[in-house]
C-alpha cells in the first residue's frame, strides 16, 4: 500500500462489516491526509450502507452514479464504466508530474539540530553569485553579481562552485523546491555521489521515479527542463553523463567545489559551454537577514526587535574576525547561532569562542570518518597540535625550504603510536582537516590547534606568548593570542595583555573630550547637520548601514593581507592597542561570567584608557593647526589657507569619533552593563559619558525611557557645543536604523530640538502628486484645445 497510488475497493456489505477491509480503508485515507497524492476508488458491487460509510469523503465512486454492479442489467455496461473510471484516474496520474511527499519532506530538512522542525526554505537566504562578465574597451574583464534565482535561471548551462560550506548543496536544493513549488520549469534534482554505476539512460530515469509521480515518458517530453546536478567530481562517467544529459535537458546548473573546478574543469573542452559563477559568503546584509529569520522562527507574531538583531549580530562577528579565517557562509552563521543557543562545554577551561570552532572541527572530522570515541579524538587532536606548531616553528625559523608533512608523520610516529588510518582520514583529499601538502585547509583550524598547543604547556611557552603580546599587531601573533586566552585559564596571559596594553603610549594622558581639547573642532561640528533623521524606512537605512559595513570589512581584509614589520614604529604601536582591546572584548564576552567584578572593571577601564590615549594623538590645537597651515601653504601655494585648517580640523575630528567608536565596540558586551555604568560613573569626563551613552545605545534593544532620561542627563550636564551635537547625531541614527515606541522618539526629539519624523517600517511609494500650479497649467492647455476644436 506504502508503494501504491491508486486503492481500489470493492464495496459490499461483507466489506463494510469486516474489520480487516475498513483498516485497509483507513490507512488509505491516513496517507491521503498525510499529503501524498494517492486516489481511492470505491467500487459498489452490491447494495450496501456506501453512503454512510464513506460519510464526508468527497470521493467519486464507480460505476456512476454509484448504482451497484450487479443491479445492472448488462454487467459489462457496469464494468466497462469502471474501466473508463479508473483510466480516467491513470491518465490523470501519469500527466500530474506532482513531486512525491516523502522526497520533498526529506529534502526539505536543515541540518541543524535545532531546526529541526524547520524547513530549509523558511531559513533560505539567496547568496551572492559573481561572475566575469565580457571584457571592457579598456580589455580588463567586469565582474558582475547575480542575486536572484531569475537572473540565474537566464543562463543555459551553469557552472556553480564555491568553498567547503558555501552552500552549494544548499543552492541546488533551494532552485529545485522553488520550482517544484511553483511548478513553471519541470525539474530533476540528482546527487552525483548518490548515484550508482548504472547507465546513464537509467539513472535520469530511476531518479525521477524517487522525486516525482507521472509517467517519465510523458515527462521527458516537455519542454524548458532542468537538470541540477550536485558534487561534480573528475570521474570520466560523469562528463559522460552531462553530455548524455545535454541531449534531453534544455537547461543544467551543476555544483561543485571551487577547489574541483580549477584542478579538472576551468579547461574542460567537453564542457565549454557551460558559465562560471562562484559563490560569495553572505554580505552583513544577507547575514542580517538570515538572523531574522532564525529569530522569527522562535515568535512568529511578534516583529523582532532591532536592538536584539544587533546582538546577536555582535555574537556572530566575534566569531567570524576575518573573512579569511571563518567566512561569512550560512553553515557558519546558523552554526555560531546554535552554539549560542545550546552552549554547554564539557571542557570549562575553554570559552564559547574555542568551543565554537570545535564543534566545526569535530564536525569535520565526523564526515571524514573518525569515531567521536575519546580514543579517536585524542590522537586527532594530538596529531593536530604537533602539526600546527610544528608549522608554526618552521614559518619563524624564516628558512627558504619548504614545510615537509611527511618528514613531519615520521617524526611524530617515533614520538607517539600513532594511528594510521586515522591520520588518513584527517588528511582525506573532501572530507578531510589537512590538505595534501601538510597545512590545515581552514586557518581557523591552524590556529585553533596552534592556540590549543601553546596554552598547554603556557609556563614552557612563556617567552614565545610574551613576545607574541609585545608584538600583536602582526595578524598571525593576534590571531594565536585570541586562541590562547580562550584555551587557557592563566590569568598572568591576561595581565601581559593588560600591562602591553597600558605601557602603548604610557606617557601620553588619555583625552577627556573637554571644551579646551575640543575647541579646534568648532568649524567642523558646526558645519554638521542639526537633523539627519531619514525619510527612508527603518530596513533601508540598516541596509545602508550594513553596505558601509562591507566597505570596511574589504578595507580590513586588504589590511590584513600582510603583517607589519617588527620594529619601533608608532603605527605598530597604534596597532597594537586596537588589537590588544579586540582580544580584551573577547575575554570579557566569553569570560564575563567566571570573572571577579574587580577584574572586570580593570580590563574595562584598560580599554578605555588605552582608546583615550589614542584619541589624544590625534587631537591637535589651534595653535598647532595653524603653524601646520602655514607650513603646508608655503609648500602647495594652490591650496588656500583655510581649506588646508579645515582638512586639518576634520581628521583632528575624524580620528576621534573612531577610536571613540573602537572603544564602545570593544566593550560591547550586554551582560557587563552594571560595572560599565560603574566605571563611568567613576570616572566622569565627557569622554567616559560619552562612551558610556554610546554602550548604552548600541545594548539596547530599542530606545526607552531610560535612554531618554540618559540623554537629557547629559545634555543638561555638558552645555557644550561638540557633546551636544555628536550625542544627537548618533541618537538620530540609531532611530534612522531601529523601531522604537513613537512617543519616546517624539519625546527624544523635542530634547534635541529638531522636528519628529515617524520612520516607517516599510517605504510605501506614492505616486507623485502633480503641483497645484501643473495642475492648473494642464487644465489650461486643455480647455485651449477643446476650445480650438
Amino acid at each position: 500500500m506504502d508503494r501504491s497510488d491508486i486503492f481500489v475497493f470493492l464495496l459490499s456489505p461483507d466489506f463494510i462489516n469486516s474489520n480487516a477491509c475498513k483498516e485497509e480503508w483507513k490507512y488509505a485515507k491516513q496517507l491521503a491526509d498525510e499529503g501524498k497524492p494517492v486516489f481511492r476508488i470505491p467500487i459498489i458491487l452490491r447494495d450496501c450502507a456506501w453512503i454512510d460509510f464513506l460519510g464526508d469523503d468527497d470521493i467519486k465512486v464507480l460505476p456512476n452514479d454509484g448504482e451497484p454492479v450487479a443491479n445492472f442489467d448488462q454487467e459489462d455496461t457496469a464494468w466497462m464504466q469502471v474501466y473508463n473510471g479508473i483510466k480516467i484516474v491513470i491518465n490523470e496520474l501519469r500527466c500530474a508530474f506532482s513531486p512525491k511527499f516523502e522526497f520533498i519532506r526529506d529534502f526539505e530538512k536543515t541540518d541543524f539540530y535545532s531546526l529541526e522542525h524547520v524547513k530549509l526554505q523558511d531559513i533560505f537566504v539567496f547568496p551572492t553569485l559573481t561572475y566575469y562578465a565580457s571584457p571592457s574597451k579598456e580589455g580588463k574583464l567586469r565582474q558582475r553579481k547575480i542575486n536572484n534565482l531569475k537572473e540565474l535561471l537566464e543562463r543555459r548551462y551553469l557552472y556553480i562552485h564555491g568553498e567547503e560550506r558555501s552552500g552549494k548543496t544548499t543552492l541546488g536544493r533551494h532552485i529545485f523546491l522553488s520550482l517544484t513549488e511553483n511548478q513553471s520549469i519541470p525539474v530533476l534534482y540528482i546527487d552525483l555521489d548518490e548515484i550508482s554505476r548504472k547507465p546513464k539512460e537509467t539513472i535520469i530515469k530511476d531518479e525521477y521515479y524517487k522525486q516525482f509521480n507521472g509517467d517519465y515518458s510523458l515527462w521527458s517530453q516537455q519542454e524548458g527542463k532542468l537538470l541540477i546536478l550536485d558534487n561534480l567530481s573528475s570521474q570520466p562517467r560523469l562528463i559522460e553523463l552531462v553530455e548524455y544529459a545535454k541531449e534531453i535537458f534544455d537547461n543544467i546548473i551543476i555544483t561543485l567545489s571551487s577547489d574541483i573546478f580549477n584542478s579538472f574543469f576551468i579547461d574542460e573542452k567537453r564542457l565549454s559551454d557551460f558559465d562560471e559563477m562562484r559563490i560569495e559568503p553572505l554580505s552583513h546584509q544577507q547575514q542580517e537577514t538570515l538572523i531574522r529569520k532564525v529569530l522569527s522562527l522562535s515568535n512568529r507574531n511578534e516583529p523582532v526587535p532591532d536592538g536584539l538583531v544587533d546582538q546577536v549580530e555582535n555574537d556572530v562577528n566575534s566569531i567570524i574576525t576575518f573573512k579569511r579565517i571563518v567566512p561569512r557562509y550560512p553553515f557558519f552563521v546558523l552554526s555560531i547561532l546554535q552554539m549560542y543557543e545550546g552552549y554547554v562545554p564539557d571542557d570549562l577551561t575553554i570559552t564559547s569562542y574555542a568551543h565554537c570552532y570545535q564543534v566545526l572541527i569535530m564536525a569535520t572530522l565526523r564526515e571524514a570518518g573518525i569515531s567521536h570515541d575519546d580514543n579517536a579524538i585524542n590522537t586527532s587532536f594530538n596529531f593536530a597540535e604537533k602539526l600546527a606548531l610544528e608549522i608554526y616553528e618552521h614559518s619563524n625559523q624564516q628558512t627558504n625550504t619548504n614545510f615537509d608533512f611527511d618528514e613531519f608523520v615520521k617524526k611524530y610516529d617515533k614520538k607517539f603510536l600513532g594511528d594510521e588510518s586515522i591520520i588518513n582520514r584527517l588528511c582525506h583529499l573532501d572530507f578531510g582537516i589537512i590538505n595534501k601538502n601538510g597545512f590545515f585547509k581552514k586557518s581557523y583550524m591552524y590556529y585553533f590547534f596552534l592556540g590549543k598547543s601553546l596554552s598547554e604547556k603556557s609556563e614552557e611557552n612563556k617567552e614565545l606568548i610574551k613576545k607574541m603580546c609585545e608584538h600583536s599587531y602582526v595578524v598571525s601573533n593576534y590571531l594565536t593570542l585570541l586562541f590562547i586566552i580562550h584555551h587557557t585559564n592563566d590569568n598572568e596571559l591576561i595581565d601581559d595583555i593588560l600591562f602591553e596594553t597600558m605601557c602603548a603610549f604610557e606617557m601620553v594622558q588619555p583625552a577627556k573630550l573637554t571644551q579646551d581639547e575640543t575647541d579646534s573642532f568648532k568649524e567642523i561640528v558646526n558645519k554638521l547637520p542639526e537633523n539627519i533623521r531619514s525619510e527612508h524606512s527603518v530596513p533601508e537605512g540598516r541596509k545602508k548601514e550594513r553596505e558601509l559595513r562591507d566597505v570596511r570589512d574589504n578595507l580590513a581584509e586588504n589590511e590584513n593581507d600582510t603583517d607589519w614589520k617588527i620594529d619601533e614604529n608608532p603605527v605598530n604601536e597604534i596597532y597594537r592597542v586596537l588589537k590588544n582591546n579586540e582580544i580584551m572584548r573577547q575575554i570579557l564576552r566569553n569570560r564575563y561570567g567566571s570573572m571577579e567584578r574587580v577584574r572586570i572593571k580593570v580590563v574595562i577601564e584598560t580599554i578605555i584608557e588605552s582608546g583615550l590615549r589614542l584619541v589624544k594623538l590625534g587631537i591637535k590645537d589651534r595653535t598647532w593647526i595653524t603653524d601646520r597651515a602655514y607650513y603646508f601653504h608655503k609648500k602647495y601655494p594652490d591650496l588656500s589657507l583655510e581649506s588646508i585648517k579645515n582638512l586639518f580640523q576634520f581628521f583632528s575630528f575624524l580620528w576621534t569619533m573612531i577610536n571613540v567608536e573602537k572603544v564602545v565596540e570593544s566593550i560591547n558586551v550586554p551582560g557587563i552593563k552594571e560595572i560599565v555604568n560603574e566605571v563611568v560613573n567613576n570616572n566622569s569626563t565627557p569622554a567616559y559619558d560619552l562612551i558610556g551613552y554610546f554602550y548604552q545605545l548600541d545594548s539596547a534593544k530599542e530606545l526607552t525611557k531610560i535612554e531618554k532620561q540618559d540623554l537629557e542627563t547629559l545634555l543638561k550636564k555638558y552645555n557644550d557645543f561638540f557633546l551636544n551635537r555628536v550625542l544627537s547625531i548618533r541618537t538620530q541614527h540609531y532611530m534612522n536604523t531601529h523601531r522604537s515606541d513613537r512617543e519616546v522618539e517624539q519625546a527624544i526629539c523635542s530634547l534635541l530640538n529638531i522636528d519628529y519624523t515617524y520612520t516607517p517600517l516599510e517605504k510605501i511609494h506614492k505616486p507623485k502628486q502633480k503641483s497645484q500650479r501643473k495642475r492648473k497649467s494642464q487644465r489650461k492647455r486643455k480647455s485651449q484645445r477643446k476650445h480650438k476644436n
